[in-house]
């Protein structure tokens, strides 16, 4: 039960109490206090008043099965307390444009799944969690103006998953530098038995791995987003941005995600490679368990880094990110219950076995992760961890006053837009943004 209504039931019994006090001080309700015995007395006051029902609401997309995980534990929690009841919402996208027609509509959810880039979207409606043991309990806390805002669930680093049966097949080696990549690919769509890479290009955000995390693995700056909003014009010739959109320019020239990567989903690009039509797929930590769980079977599979890097003399990295932060709404009418329900979604036992579903970096302090398919692999193919940092207060505003997307661009990119022009679009708008923030 939440303090409020606590409160609030103790008032309500106490003003009882008076109203049968103030009924005996009269001769005619006298009698009749009289003849109620002591124990049943006792036996009514004894008896709780049953606690008011609740509903909460907990919104998320389908990050490698959260859905049906989360939809099964929460009954668990309504046992512990019958009457509260954990209503799972799917969110359609994880973009963020469902929940922003949300926030417009002040209708947010009790509790909400956010990305790390989202948050300062949404943090005006945000609850400050600093007091709660969730959030201090967690190694990647999200902090907005000194105040925790979300906890994220999950930590993962960034992959390409490639069946190792494949490359034994086509003699082909893990390529440790990106040209290296382009030239295995290459020599996958020469064989023509394969698909070098499924790309889902249907949906935007599924160009992530090489354009929203490749400028920024290339800069070799973890502060890149922030003193991108500080740079006027930085999508030029030789920017790291040019870079990664060279990249997506030659996969679309040379077709080597297939002939039709723009008409397909990510649902089907995984099909592609879960079925081996496809050689590769790029993809975080997250995709694995939903690879295991539909194929049965990881013994054809493997992973290395996506290698941006020209030489093997330079350091290999890997974007790892915290994510799938939960926020609590400020404005909800269960605010109480939802805390309780934080704390109880980040609760050791209940967290151990989420994470062990996941097979992600655990991020709670005294909770780690059995991860034998991962450990196997970065030991043959080890690489630095590149930290991603999403939440800087003038990237966001910027952004945001430029209407830019790093995934709208790969796709604009892949769709065959002249990367020159794209780039005095960006810029002429970036200068604008950038000016107007100071």
């Amino acid at each position: 039960m939440g303090k409020s209504k606590l409160v609030s039931t103790m008032l309500v019994g106490g003003l009882v109490m008076l109203s049968a006090l103030t009924g005996c001080s009269k001769d005619t309700a006298a009698p009749a206090a009289a003849s109620v015995k002591p124990a049943e007395s006792k036996a009514a006051a004894a008896t709780p008043k049953p606690a008011d029902p609740v509903k909460l609401k907990l919104a998320m997309w389908d990050a490698k099965g959260d859905l049906k995980f989360w939809t099964d534990k929460v009954k668990e929690y309504t046992k512990l307390k019958p009457n509260v009841t954990v209503d799972i919402e799917m969110v359609p996208d994880n973009g963020g444009q469902y929940l922003k027609v949300r926030l417009a509509a002040n209708d947010l959810p009790d509790l909400f799944y956010l990305k790390p880039a989202h948050m300062q979207i949404y943090k005006q409606s945000l609850l400050p969690l600093d007091d709660l043991a969730g959030a201090k309990n967690n190694k990647f806390p999200a902090k907005i103006d000194g105040k925790i805002l979300g906890a994220p669930l999950v930590s993962f680093s960034e992959f390409v998953y490639f069946h190792p049966s494949i490359f034994k097949e086509l003699n082909l080696d893990v390529p440790k530098t990106m040209p290296e990549f382009l030239s295995t690919m290459e020599k996958i769509k020469t064989n023509g038995k394969y698909t070098p890479i499924a790309i889902g290009g249907k949906e935007d955000w599924t160009f992530y791995p090489f354009m929203e995390f490749g400028p920024h693995i290339l800069s070799g700056d973890e502060n890149y987003l922030a003193n991108l909003a500080k740079t006027p014009e930085p999508f030029g010739e030789g920017s790291t941005f040019d870079k990664a959109g060279k990249i997506i320019k030659e996969m679309s020239t040379k077709k080597l995600a297939g002939p039709d990567a723009l008409s397909i989903s990510f649902d089907q690009s995984t099909q592609l490679f879960e079925s081996k039509k496809a050689a590769m797929i790029a993809a975080g930590q997250w995709y694995y368990g939903d690879y295991a769980t539909k194929v049965k079977t990881d013994e054809d599979l493997g992973v290395f880094p996506l290698p941006f890097r020209s030489t093997e003399s330079e350091p290999l990295t890997s974007m790892t990110v915290s994510d799938m932060n939960i926020g609590i709404n400020k404005n909800s009418k269960n605010v109480e219950e939802a805390k309780a329900f934080f704390d109880w979604m980040f609760s050791k036992d209940v967290y151990q076995s989420f994470i062990n579903t996941a097979q992600q970096f655990s991020t709670i302090n005294g909770v780690s992760t059995d991860l034998p398919f991962f450990n196997k692999w970065t030991e043959k193919y080890p690489f630095k961890p590149f930290i991603y940092s999403a939440t800087d207060e003038g990237f966001a505003k910027v952004s945001g006053a430029a209407q830019f997307d790093f995934k709208k661009a790969a796709q604009e990119i892949y769709s065959g837009k002249p990367i020159d022009t794209l780039e005095k679009e960006l810029n002429n708008k970036w200068k604008k943004a950038v000016e107007s923030n100071k």
